[in-house]
């Protein structure tokens, strides 16, 4: 008997999509998986992500462990450091912050895509995106805003926490109130390395929530900087901030200047990188929750799906395994819809795990007031003197037992 075919369309490049089409090509289904991205090329911007739990086994089956650790950022732990650059608390790597698996998110993508990319059942399409989509109970068919249609069994969308596809499934009762602003706002790029810098991650905070870190890279070159500007309450808006981005980079670099300069430790250092970073990037934190994964022939997953601080790239991972593992099964196209319901009766139980952020999180962690600053910091000694954050239980919640399936070799 020949393999059921299965043509399927992924919105979205970064980390779930390519994950997905890798385990999809490996299931024992005859796929034909089109990846379709915005972005005109491959991204090469991203901060430092960590994968954690069963995400690794998924890469060592994926055999790209290995690769991951050669392309890590070789961070050894996290320092806090006063405005005179003095540490007050460090933690070693795998004890809270810095987790064992560190890589630069584009590296990590483009493992994904070097791992699809040459399989005859994929391709990707750039400089596209989906533009509108029509459900029947046989197909989606779907029209990109280059002006092309087709026809595909499927539709994912892995377009990340801001995902337009998102609003292309669901209707507005599943999508209203998922996307949750955190009262966040981080900028990220690179800026030249220095003799004295280490492979540690320098995390220095001064009142109004404001922050500064700088983080190594693989490339001695360079290390990663990042601005944070945290607001006093989750969902708030700064007007000024909102203004900088609507404008774009140029303006969001000006607003930065006005908000970090004179804030101590290595703001002018990292100010005066970022006016020659090119991967310069700035966005909204925000965490993604809605009430369904799927409707019909379509489903959303990661950050599209949900967009959780701190474990958003193994949650990535996870259920774009989970999601091919239960396509894996069907015996015909006409099982799509319950397959994708089955992937969120198998998942969300375990997303469940890690859907919560630890309580008045990140505000706790990025303070208003030079009181508030100077309790965080003596809590934070305490816990980095006496140990205390090693008894308590090592990834809690993200362990779990993975699903076993049924994987060909490609």
């Amino acid at each position: 008997m020949s393999a059921l075919k299965l043509k399927a369309l992924i919105s979205g490049a970064g980390i779930a999509g390519p994950c997905l089409a890798y385990w999809l090509a490996r299931s024992r289904l005859k796929v034909s998986v089109t990846i379709i991205e915005r972005s005109p090329v491959p991204r090469t911007t991203g901060q430092s992500i960590d994968m954690r739990g069963p995400a690794i086994e998924i890469i060592k089956q994926m055999k790209l462990e290995e690769a991951v650790r050669s392309r890590g950022t070789t961070e050894t732990g996290t320092r806090m450091v006063n405005s005179s650059g003095k540490s007050f608390a460090q933690f070693d790597a795998g004890d809270s912050f810095t987790a064992e698996y560190e890589i630069l998110r584009a590296d990590l993508s483009q493992l994904f895509l070097e791992a699809t990319e040459s399989l005859s059942s994929v391709r990707y399409i750039y400089g596209d995106s989906v533009e509108s989509l029509e459900q029947t109970e046989q197909n989606v068919s779907v029209t990109f805003t280059g002006g092309s249609k087709d026809t595909f069994d499927l539709v994912v969308g892995a377009d990340g926490s801001t995902s337009k596809t998102r609003s292309l499934i669901f209707d507005d009762k599943v999508v209203k109130d998922g996307y949750n602003l955190l009262g966040q706002y981080l900028a990220f790029f690179s800026i030249p390395s220095r003799p004295g810098d280490t492979k540690l991650w320098h995390w220095y905070n001064t009142p109004k929530g404001l922050s500064i870190m700088t983080r190594p890279h693989r490339n001695p070159s360079t290390i990663g900087a990042y601005l944070c500007i945290t607001m006093p309450k989750r969902g708030q808006r700064d007007p000024i901030v909102e203004e900088a981005l609507d404008k774009g980079t140029e303006a969001s670099k000006r607003m930065l200047h006005k908000y970090f300069d004179n804030a101590g430790w290595e703001a002018a250092r990292v100010l005066e990188g970022m006016g020659q970073a090119e991967d310069f990037y700035m966005s909204r934190a925000a965490q993604v929750k809605l009430p369904k994964w799927t409707n019909g022939r379509a489903v959303v997953m990661g950050d599209a799906a949900f967009a959780t601080f701190g474990v958003g790239t193994t949650l990535a991972i996870e259920s774009a395994y989970v999601l091919a593992g239960e396509l894996s099964k069907i015996q015909s196209s006409n099982d799509i819809p319950r397959a994708l319901e089955r992937y969120e009766e198998v998942f969300r139980p375990l997303y469940a795990k890690m859907e919560e952020l630890p309580p008045f999180f990140p505000q706790v962690a990025f303070p208003q007031t030079a009181w508030a600053l100077r309790l965080r910091d003596s809590f934070l000694w305490l816990v980095s003197k006496t140990k205390a954050h090693k008894l308590l239980p090592v990834d809690s919640g993200i362990d779990f037992e993975l699903p076993q399936y049924d994987w060909t070799s490609i």
